[in-house]
Parts: structure tokens; sequence; C-alpha cells
């Protein structure tokens, strides 16, 4: 993968989309909410890495380098829809009939969780999932987002904050 991918054989591009879906997948889900969202910014962030594949260091870390892309378009939908008003769409419950309750108090949880985290900021969101849901260091995540180490801090110390909140009494 040390080549350009413009000029690879289109199977080294299938193998890094291949390889790296299911984890920018993840991330974008957990980043918009919705599992539509999700697939949507996640083929945008594949096309645009593969369209600006030329500017990948080789050598440096390319899930940092495709989180970074996949954040940044998360950021660039969210943008473009703060005029369309969401609705609870953006809380749609995958359930199953037949869980048992112990599992629904757990899906229940999970939501409330999941509703609260939709409910930070965009930068605390981004912040939160990259440290809390993919381990992602905090240098990292500050060179994905281009701010100081320190204001990743404080997103995340901010976001911590917010969601015990948020959740206050329902955990």
């Amino acid at each position: 993968m040390t080549q350009g991918l413009e000029q690879s054989d289109p199977m080294d591009r299938l193998a890094l989309v291949k390889e790296h879906w299911p984890e920018v997948y993840r991330l974008c889900y957990r980043l918009s909410g919705n599992a539509h969202d999700a697939e949507e910014i996640t083929q945008e962030s594949f096309l645009r890495a593969l369209e600006k594949w030329h500017r990948f260091e080789p050598g440096t870390n390319l899930r940092a380098w495709l989180f970074r892309i996949a954040t940044n378009a998360f950021l660039t939908i969210k943008r473009r829809a703060r005029t369309t008003p969401m609705g609870d769409a953006m809380y749609e419950v995958a359930g199953n009939q037949g869980q048992v309750e112990a599992g629904i108090t757990q899906g229940e949880l999970s939501n409330q969780l999941q509703a609260a985290i939709l409910r930070l900021s965009d930068t605390q969101r981004t912040v939160f999932v990259l440290r809390a849901t993919e381990d992602v260091p905090f240098s990292e995540i500050s060179a994905i987002l281009g701010i100081t180490e320190t204001t990743v801090r404080w997103h995340m110390s901010q976001a911590r904050q917010q969601l015990v909140k948020l959740l206050e009494g329902k955990l």
C-alpha cells in the first residue's frame, strides 16, 4: 500500500476498504447515531481517502489518517444539516422482540447513553467517541481535529460532565 493508490491495482484499493471499513463505520455510527448516516459518511470517507491517497505519508498511522477523514466528513455533513431539524429518527432503536428482560434493560441503558452522546456538541461528541470507544490517544485526536491536546482534554472533560448531567438518575 505504499505506492499511490491511483497507480495501484484496483484490488489494493478494495483491500484497503475491506480492511478498514468496520472500524471507520463503527466510528461514523457512534458519531452520527444511526446506521443510514454512518453508511453515508463511511462511503464519503473512503471516497475522500482514495482521492487523496497521494497525501498519505507512508510510515504514519493509516488508522488515524482515515479517522481524520471520517471525522471531517461527519463534521461537514453536520454543518450542512444544521438547517434541517433532526427528528426522533436520530434515536432509532434496533430491537429484538425475543429479548429477555435483562437484555431489554441493557438495551435501554445503551439507548439512553447513545441519546445522551448525541446531545453533546459535535466537537465534544467527536472527542468522546474517539477516546472512549475507539481508544485513540489524545495526541492523535488533536491531530485529527486540528486543535491542541490541551483543548482536546478540555472537550473530553466537558463531555464527561455533560453526560453525567444528562444521565443523572437514569443509570
